[in-house]
């Protein structure tokens, strides 16, 4: 990308994107689904730059209508696949293990992203040390390594808030994990 094409992109798109706006709302597409035609047009036109015209504003508008039948297209044909396939049964989300869980939740919520998904795959999902593995793209060994910081580093967040429901939570994940002796 040279400079000159990154300026050229930024003038079309500053005085064009109202214009490509107003399309989508006079055709009533509103929300999401408009903000999903201007950024396709917008990004169909960084992709050809090299084809947008001087006057972009008639090639902008005839890029949103291709983008607005596709749109339609793919809804319709989610619709007629969803006709086709049979509907699953409904049924109703996994109970979360007990101690208290808005306590287990403020606690696993004040941990990192990483260390909350570890402690979810092998208490709440039921995955062993192995499984965990496969899910982390790494050793067994590894795998064993994070979920024992993760829970250390969750058991002192327990603590803060309660400490005779740390020992539970931990067994409970070493048995699920597969580790307990």
């Amino acid at each position: 990308m040279t400079f000159d094409a990154r300026q050229r992109f930024d003038a079309i798109f500053r005085a064009h994107y109202a214009a490509v706006r107003r399309y989508a709302h006079h055709r009533s597409i509103v929300g999401s689904d408009a903000d999903d035609l201007v950024s396709e047009t917008f990004l169909v036109a960084w992709r050809r730059l090299d084809v947008v015209p001087a006057d972009a504003l008639p090639w902008l508008l005839a890029v949103a209508a291709n983008v607005q039948r596709n749109q339609a297209r793919t809804r319709r044909r989610h619709r007629s696949l969803l006709e086709r396939v049979p509907r699953p049964e409904p049924v109703a989300p996994p109970a979360e293990p007990g101690l208290g869980s808005s306590r287990i939740r403020s606690a696993l919520d004040r941990l990192s992203a990483a260390d909350r998904e570890i402690l979810i795959l092998v208490a709440w999902d039921d995955l062993t040390a192995q499984q965990l593995a496969v899910v982390l793209g790494t050793t067994a060994g590894t795998a064993r390594l994070r979920l024992h910081r993760a829970r250390r580093r969750f058991a002192g967040q327990l603590e803060a808030d309660e400490p005779a429901a740390v020992m539970s939570m931990v067994a409970l994940l070493d048995e699920r994990a597969g580790l307990a002796t």
